[in-house]
């Protein structure tokens, strides 16, 4: 089998913020307010003055969710009314959109409450900003809002919960600003940023990232596995003749794989997480066959997205994890190190990685403990534990992403209409009834007088095909496999044991497809074991010649579909 085949891993970053600006004589929450007033977030009873050590009233931390929710605008805008008689007038607008939208109540029916607000309020207003929900204990409840608030990172360390001033007011919000919306790897700023509240170069001027903010697995898992999916390759006839996996870089749609998980492709259509729904693939924005990569645009919007990271700031020994579908298993995380930054290989560099990966990966993400992508697992030695690799996430700089190009003008009719490798692919597929290490086979079993023989024709997690033939007749197993996809010569594998006397013989050769016919002989190029090879060369000749009869079989099944045979494979003198 081939020694190299595909896999996939996912990526996505998280960011942590802290001011850049400010005094050395403030104290870290006024450095804090001075920041988020300067987004708009937040704001003093002056210019100069935010009134830290006192309680916040409930008002005021209305008004805060208001902004958090980036709908401060809207509410000021709004004409929306609420029935309290103890609201101040330059809050009436605040109260009543957010009233309308049901984000708050008051106190009785014609009471908002003048009073202070608690932790337990102000936390649940977060929460809620960030679309979590306490209605009837749907992922936290009123009472008991901490828990949550520690898993999101919103109740950082020094925030009082029975003096609650507006100091801690300050210290949840500019925590919140790198909380992730529930169920995706957008953070709460990247929110504001796309709504306008703030633009991404103001944000900067005032926040820089935390270097060391690092993820544990479960925050990682969490915070990416939305952003990384599923990919099924279709032919012309609608059936499914590969899969891999592939992660979006933005909400719109603008997605990453490598392009054997592309190629040929007559459509796709990519599944998020555990969920039903299926998305069409509109067509490509770039793409490289040489390094194998791939950018394509994922029809709808509103997806979850990874952060790419910064490849030259990967090291060796660096933990990584790897999200993909490996064996179409969705949503799959493995962990591992870095083993190797730069591993050349036929003069393509890759990120060599121990994290575990298998069939099916192919264009997921690799992620570094901060949660962002920094890989596009694209192969695995198959001679090998944990020897995984991963084209660095710089091989798509600079990609042209304003035109989406359809599949029929990338791949051509050529590709489009079935070829027998594509139809012997399907078959495959469609009829897998065994697994042989890291391919997919479809297998038939004949039983004999002292044994049984077993025919397969196998797909490789490369996607490349090959028939296998095992005989076990007593104590004596034959094993012989021959390359159908690709050049002209064939790479031909036979191994012989008897495990009762010991004989053992393994034998390869090359051979010219175009030679094989009834009576041809194979000649082993290179030998290895302890008994003679003539009786060996000419039963690996008529293995060849039955594996040969079995794949005509199979196509034989196929009419309906179109005449192929193995002479499509270059055998055009077998019969």
């Amino acid at each position: 089998m081939k020694k190299i085949i595909s896999m996939i891993l996912i990526l996505v970053m998280s960011v942590g913020l802290m001011p850049i600006v400010g005094a050395a004589q403030n104290s870290s929450a006024e450095i804090m307010a001075q920041n988020l007033k300067a987004l708009g977030i937040f704001r003093g009873v002056s210019d100069t003055n935010f009134d830290l050590n006192r309680a916040p009233t409930r008002i005021e931390a209305l008004v805060m969710l208001v902004r958090l929710l980036g709908k401060e605008t809207s509410a000021l805008e709004s004409s929306a009314t609420h029935p309290f008689r103890d609201v101040p007038q330059w809050a009436d607008s605040y109260v009543g959109y957010a009233y309308r939208e049901g984000l708050t109540k008051g106190i009785s029916d014609t009471e908002f409450g003048t009073g202070n607000a608690t932790i337990q309020m102000y936390l649940t207003f977060v929460l809620r900003a960030l679309c979590y929900s306490d209605t009837n204990g749907a992922d936290f409840s009123y009472a008991e809002p901490y828990t949550l608030s520690y898993q999101t990172g919103i109740l950082p360390n020094g925030v009082n919960r029975d003096d609650f001033l507006r100091a801690d007011v300050v210290k949840i919000s500019y925590a919140a600003m790198s909380a992730y919306i529930k169920n995706t790897a957008k953070t709460l700023s990247s929110k504001l940023i796309e709504e306008g509240v703030f633009t991404k170069e103001k944000f900067y001027m005032y926040y820089t990232e935390i270097s060391d903010a690092e993820l544990s697995s479960e925050e990682i898992y969490n915070k990416c596995s939305p952003c990384v999916f599923y990919v099924e390759n279709y032919d012309k006839r609608g059936q499914v003749v590969s899969t891999g996996s592939g992660f979006f870089i933005d909400d719109k749609g603008t997605a990453v794989t490598n392009y054997h998980v592309i190629d040929g492709a007559s459509s796709l259509k990519i599944k998020i997480g555990d969920t039903d729904t299926y998305y069409d693939v509109e067509g490509v924005y770039d793409y490289s066959e040489e390094r194998d990569w791939a950018v394509i645009k994922v029809s709808g919007s509103g997806f979850s997205y990874l952060e790419l990271g910064d490849v030259t700031t990967v090291v060796g020994g660096a933990t990584v994890y790897a999200i993909g579908s490996p064996l179409g298993l969705q949503n799959t995380i493995s962990q591992g190190l870095i083993s190797n930054v730069k591993r050349e290989l036929d003069g393509v560099t890759f990120i060599q990685t121990s994290a575990a990966i298998s069939s099916g990966s192919s264009g997921g993400a690799l992620i570094n403990k901060y949660g962002e992508v920094i890989g596009i697992t694209s192969a695995k030695f198959s001679d090998g534990e944990n020897l995984g690799l991963a084209l660095p996430i710089s091989v798509i700089e600079g990609h042209k992403n304003t035109k989406v190009v359809a599949l029929s003008e990338i791949f051509g009719q050529s590709k489009s209409e079935y070829d027998a490798e594509t139809v012997l692919s399907a078959f495959i597929y469609k009829n897998r009834n065994e697994r042989l290490d890291n391919a997919i086979a479809y297998t038939e079993r004949k039983n004999t007088q002292t044994g049984y023989i077993e025919a397969s024709a196998v797909m490789n997690a490369d996607y490349s095909l090959e028939f296998l033939i095992w005989e076990v007749d007593r104590n004596k197993t034959y094993y012989t496999s021959l390359q159908l996809s690709g050049d002209s010569v064939k790479e031909l594998y036979y191994d012989y044991e008897n495990t009762v006397t010991g004989e053992r013989l393994i034998g390869t050769s090359k051979i010219s497809a175009a030679e094989v016919k009834e009576g041809f002989n194979v000649t082993f190029d290179k030998i290895e074991g302890n008994v003679r090879e003539t009786n060996h060369e000419e039963l690996a000749s008529s293995y060849t010649l039955l594996g040969l009869s079995f794949i005509n079989s199979v196509f034989s099944r196929l009419e309906n579909i179109g005449t192929y045979s193995v002479a499509d494979f270059g055998f055009v003198n077998y019969k």
